[in-house]
């Protein structure tokens, strides 16, 4: 099995979190009939990657989140993306 290895930037409460982008890196966001489709070439996935795995990082706070746009990382014309972590006594179910 492929092993990749990512590093998460560090989480403090005076930095709060903070995003590495992979030079190259594409994601887009569209929303049709219902549907979210995110799609992204490989250096947009392992930032994507490195952006959820950093949400689990000790520290950091359930109302932890990122916004996602077309004017900060998101490629012109896709739709806004929050990315947040749940509660960890949440009750949520898809």
């Amino acid at each position: 099995m492929p092993k990749l290895i990512l590093d998460i930037p560090d989480y403090t409460l005076q930095d709060g979190l903070r995003a590495e982008w992979e030079e190259g890196f594409e994601i887009s966001v569209r929303v049709e009939e219902g549907s979210v489709y995110l799609r992204a070439n490989d250096a947009g996935l392992r930032s994507l990657a490195r952006l959820l795995l950093g949400l689990t990082v000790e520290g950091v706070s359930d109302w932890a989140h990122w916004h996602l746009e077309d004017y900060n990382c998101l490629e012109e014309g896709s739709a806004p993306l929050t990315i947040g972590k749940l509660q960890a006594d949440s009750q949520h179910t898809p």
